[in-house]
């Protein structure tokens, strides 16, 4: 297993495991180290190209980008999984490597999750009517993140965990919900992710 890279935007993304460390965590014989990058692009960008600089203390040969998504596609509720095998910015797209999303499914196997299309902005998105048509979900960091790692040639994996679904239009009825249900939403989003990415630190053959 490689020593591994995680990369959250929050502090609340981050893994149970991880909350109580600084700096590497020894997991078995592999060190992990965690980067918190903070909201959006441009420091999603400058977090990822730190870490593969190796500004955790050793260069990364697996990178993993989780946090929460908003879910636009049909079907998609608070708590699933998305695993996006392409991740779009304004015209720009990137097919995600093959080898990365199916070990990622491979692992939530038992899970509720959906492959498709991560589409990453540069604002919290309020209304799926400014989503390119055939989105699965939505967020602000991973495109960045995506292309700092094919940068420094690191396989990444992407795991996202729904902590809202954003409605068709904007409005203030839905605005209130997203606000009254956020603490329990992100709970339970970060339950699902909590499970998945400790499946990655002890799976001791991943992209091997």
């Amino acid at each position: 297993m490689p020593n591994i890279a995680l990369i959250v935007a929050m502090r609340s993304e981050v893994p149970h495991m991880l909350r109580e460390t600084t700096g590497t965590y020894q997991f078995g014989n592999n060190a992990v180290g965690l980067a918190v990058s903070g909201i959006g692009l441009k420091r999603a960008r400058q977090a990822a190209q730190r870490v593969c600089g190796g500004s955790l203390g050793f260069h990364p040969e697996l990178l993993i980008n989780s946090g929460f998504c908003g879910a636009v596609g049909k079907g998609i509720e608070v708590g699933h999984l998305v695993v996006p095998d392409r991740l779009a910015h304004r015209d720009q797209e990137i097919d995600f490597n093959n080898r990365a999303v199916e070990i990622v499914a491979d692992l939530l196997e038992k899970s509720e999750y959906h492959v498709g299309k991560l589409q990453t902005f540069n604002w919290p998105v309020l209304s799926g009517s400014r989503v390119p048509r055939g989105a699965l979900a939505v967020d602000m960091e991973s495109f960045a993140i995506a292309q700092t790692a094919a940068k420094y040639h690191i396989p990444l994996a992407i795991i996202k965990a729904v902590s809202d679904v954003v409605p068709e239009q904007a409005g203030l009825f839905s605005l209130l919900s997203l606000v009254r249900n956020l603490k329990i939403n992100t709970r339970k989003a970060g339950g699902r992710l909590n499970v998945v990415v400790k499946k990655f630190f002890e799976d001791q053959d991943l992209f091997e």
